[in-house]
């Protein structure tokens, strides 16, 4: 069991080192850095807590509910307008395709079978998980 652990750690490590992990991060601390994306994220959390709030109560008012809803996807077109957040979605789905195909490796590795047609890690062409 340590050997199977000690090889994640290494995993883990090479992740973290790799291009796709750094090229993530760097856009993260970019698009943190910029104002008019952190004011619009600040606008789109404070909605999505108000959701979450109405949705504590008994009978929440859906009108509402969804005028907040309608909000939050307008807030999150601006955002994917602001190159520093469209680079960094770029970059989460870049990593996010790196695990997947280490996911489908360690399938394949365990069954004998690789997932064709399945997750690819990637939801930029994914029609939703079922």
């Amino acid at each position: 069991m340590d050997q199977i652990f000690a090889k994640t750690r290494e995993l883990g490590e090479a992740l973290l080192n790799s291009e796709a992990y750094q090229k993530m991060k760097d856009a993260e601390e970019k698009a943190m850095q910029n104002v008019e994306a952190a004011e619009m994220m600040a606008k789109y959390l404070e909605k999505r807590g108000h959701i979450q709030d109405m949705m504590e109560q008994e009978n929440p008012d859906p009108a509402a509910m969804q005028r907040l809803s309608n909000e939050m996807d307008e807030i999150q077109e601006r955002l994917q307008m602001i190159d520093d957040i469209a680079a960094l979605t770029e970059a989460r789905s870049e990593f996010n395709s790196l695990i997947g195909q280490i996911n489908q490796v360690l399938q394949f590795i365990v069954t004998g079978r690789m997932d064709e047609g399945g997750c690819s890690g990637s939801c930029d062409s994914c029609k939703g998980c079922h």
